[in-house]
């Protein structure tokens, strides 16, 4: 396993634990929510999705799932790109957004962020 393959695990693992804490106690992803909604720190948030972003596309094709993990690193690219295109305002009016969501719906998607951290981890092994 390459250190971009263990890379994609990783951040699957994350995902997926995320998701599960998000399932289990909405609050927490309200809570982590409000602390990144932070001016300083959307450059820091668009450099890491466009840096894993890159990962992922170069480790696609030495996993199981290339496709899926090629996917997902152009996604995070261009959430990465857009970050700062769209500008601070409309990012925390997103957040916003979903701060303001019933627990049913953070749970809802919490079991995507399972899905998708299984996927990563799954490409990855």
């Amino acid at each position: 396993m390459t250190w971009m393959t263990w890379t994609v695990a990783v951040v699957g693992i994350l995902i997926l634990a995320a998701g599960v804490v998000m399932l289990a106690i909405p609050n927490i992803m309200r809570s982590a929510l409000r602390a990144f909604i932070d001016r300083r720190l959307m450059p820091v948030a668009s450099i890491i999705r466009v840096g894993l972003g890159i990962v992922f596309v170069l480790a696609a094709p030495s996993t199981r799932l290339p496709t899926f993990v090629w996917a997902m690193g152009l996604l995070a690219i261009v959430a990465g790109v857009s970050m700062p295109l769209v500008g601070f305002r409309k990012v925390e009016g997103w957040a916003t957004w979903w701060l303001n969501k019933p627990d049913s719906v953070i749970r809802g998607w919490s079991l995507l962020a399972i899905l998708l951290g299984f996927l990563l981890i799954r490409a990855a092994a």
